[in-house]
């Protein structure tokens, strides 16, 4: 194989990493848990901004230990996608150098990364090999 066929790979691998690390994120409460104290009862409450409001969700005291443990993961996941876009950037910089692929292809790809479905993603050395195939032609 390649240099640049597997610099194209590695592209096509972080931007699928991209891809799944957003899915995951978007499914995940955002925001943090307020605790109020009315009439001596604590009442707790998840709170997210949406432009410059703020918004809150009252969460039963049954629920608070599952949602605490939710934004938790989605703070995590959110970081790890900075490390990953940070990746992905080198990647396609590499990629863009080596003059293999042009940023018209790379886009239309990234597209495509996008619009898949989790069923296509788990196979995905088929999917890698199917994008790479379409990016070197």
């Amino acid at each position: 194989m390649k240099k640049s066929e597997r610099q194209v790979e590695v592209l096509i691998e972080s931007l699928i990493e991209v891809s799944e690390i957003e899915k995951v994120i978007a499914s995940l409460p955002r925001g943090y848990i307020s605790v109020k104290v009315i009439s001596g009862h604590k009442y707790y409450y998840r709170q997210w901004r949406e432009g410059s409001k703020i918004i809150s969700s009252y969460v039963p005291e049954s629920y608070l230990n599952v949602v605490k443990q939710k934004i938790e993961i989605r703070k995590q996941n959110e970081e790890l996608l900075k490390i990953l876009k940070k990746d992905y950037k080198k990647a396609e910089k590499a990629v863009l150098k080596a003059g293999e692929v042009s940023p018209e292809e790379i886009a239309k790809a990234k597209e495509k990364v996008s619009s898949l479905s989790e069923e296509e993603l788990a196979n995905r050395p088929a999917v890698v090999k199917q994008l790479k195939e379409e990016l070197l032609a």
